[in-house]
């Protein structure tokens, strides 16, 4: 199986440094971010100069709530979105990662929100970029889009972090997962998105094996970690993690 790596995997290395570790301790791929400051191009150009396959861009998702609001920073935050699937498309990257909302209150789910994201995806449709739907803490934003819009690029991106963290690990894979393409492993301890690496927190991963066995996992094995000065071994550790994930899954 694929194993994947977020890019910037620790805040305190430069992208390069980062791609050069991942490389070097075993990873074929990664993922990288599209929006934050210098973060994309120089990531997909890090990556790809240490031989790593970009497999998806996550789109910036600071500002998603505008998203919902009928007015012109709603109407921004849909041309950047179609900004980050045209980059895609341009970079040959086949999937973009999204947000569909952000914090304890986002505002409801709109019409004019499942318009602007209907566009979003008939743009990918267009354009041969899949548009992976992540799940976060509230799971009524993905049920809204995957039943109001049915274009073959509305995809979904499954974040086993979140499921532990917002909905005590269970159900959102079952619910979405014939519309997997992406997946993003990490681990917490039930109160925050710590993104640490697996087996490091509460997350069951036995039990995750199986179901993503179950559900026709056959995207790459994506951690997603956020650390600060993890050490020169850390790459290594996470590759390890990835090949114990791969063994689990593979042993079923």
């Amino acid at each position: 199986m694929i194993k994947s790596c977020s890019l910037r995997y620790d805040r305190t290395l430069t992208p390069e440094e980062c791609a050069k570790n991942l490389a070097e301790a075993g990873f074929t791929h990664v993922f990288a971010t599209w929006g934050y400051l210098d973060e994309g191009a120089r990531d997909v150009a890090a990556a790809r100069a240490n031989g790593l396959t970009v497999e998806t861009l996550h789109a910036a998702y600071g500002g998603v709530n505008e998203i919902w609001i009928d007015d012109e920073a709603g109407e921004k935050r849909m041309e950047f979105f179609l900004d980050c699937i045209r980059a895609a498309a341009d970079i040959g990257v086949p999937t973009v990662i999204m947000h569909l909302s952000s914090g304890l209150t986002p505002p409801p789910v709109s019409d004019v929100g499942i318009r602007r994201y209907k566009r979003i995806c008939e743009e990918a449709e267009r354009l041969g970029v899949a548009v992976a739907f992540e799940n976060l803490r509230y799971v009524s934003y993905l049920r809204a889009i995957f039943e109001r819009i049915s274009s073959p690029a509305r995809k979904f991106c499954f974040d086993c972090g979140h499921e532990n963290l917002y909905d005590g690990g269970n159900g959102v894979l079952e619910e979405f997962g014939k519309d997997l393409v992406a997946v993003h492993l990490h681990d917490n301890y039930g109160e925050h998105d710590d993104h640490i690496p697996p087996f490091s927190g509460t997350v069951d991963w036995e039990r995750l094996a199986k179901r993503l066995k179950a559900n026709g996992m056959n995207c790459p094995i994506t951690l997603e970690l956020k650390a600060n000065g993890a050490g020169e071994d850390f790459a290594r550790r996470l590759y390890r993690c990835a090949c114990r994930i791969e063994s689990m899954i593979q042993a079923l």
